[in-house]
C-alpha cells in the first residue's frame, strides 16, 4: 500500500527498493515457480528453525496487474500471500511478504529483523548488508 502507507513503512520500501538497485534479486518467471519457490522456504528446517512460531502452511495468490500492491497476512495456522501478477515476482516481495507471515506483525523491529534475515538466506549476504545499511540509513532519528 505504498500510497496510504505511514512514514515506517514507506522508510522500509525506500530501504528495500535502494537495496535491490545494488543486488537486483531473483526474478521468477512463472507463477509456479515463485509458489515452488516459497513452498520449499516454509518447509525447509531453517524456516523452522529460524521462526518456530511461524505457519508453514501457506496459501498463494495472484493478483491482477492492476493491483498496486502484494500482501500478506498471517492466520492462527496458516498464511496468505498475495503477489501481483509479474512485476512483484521477485525474491524481494517474496522476502518481504514472508517476514509479515513469519512475525505476525507490521513493519516493525521483529519484522525488519525477520526482513533482514530472509534477505540473507534467499538474496545473499551482500544484499542483506545492503539492505542492512539501507534501513540504518533510513531509520528515524531523534
Amino acid at each position: 500500500m505504498r500510497g496510504t502507507a505511514d512514514r515506517e513503512t514507506l522508510t522500509i520500501y525506500a530501504a528495500e527498493d535502494a537495496a535491490a538497485a545494488d543486488f537486483p534479486p531473483r526474478r521468477y518467471r512463472t507463477f509456479a515457480e515463485l509458489a515452488a519457490h516459497v513452498d520449499s522456504i516454509v518447509c525447509s528446517d531453517w524456516w523452522a528453525e529460524s521462526f518456530p512460531t511461524a505457519p508453514t502452511e501457506v496459501h498463494l495468490e495472484r493478483r491482477s496487474r492492476t493491483a498496486t500492491f502484494s500482501a500478506a497476512c498471517r492466520l492462527e495456522d496458516a498464511g496468505i500471500l498475495w503477489f501481483v501478477d509479474g512485476e512483484h515476482w521477485t525474491a524481494a516481495v517474496v522476502c518481504h511478504e514472508l517476514a509479515h507471515v513469519a512475525t505476525g506483525h507490521d513493519h516493525d523491529a521483529r519484522f525488519r529483523q525477520a526482513l533482514v534475515r530472509l534477505w540473507r538466506r534467499e538474496c545473499g549476504f551482500p544484499a542483506a548488508t545492503g539492505l542492512t545499511a539501507q534501513l540504518a540509513l533510513r531509520a528515524p532519528t531523534g
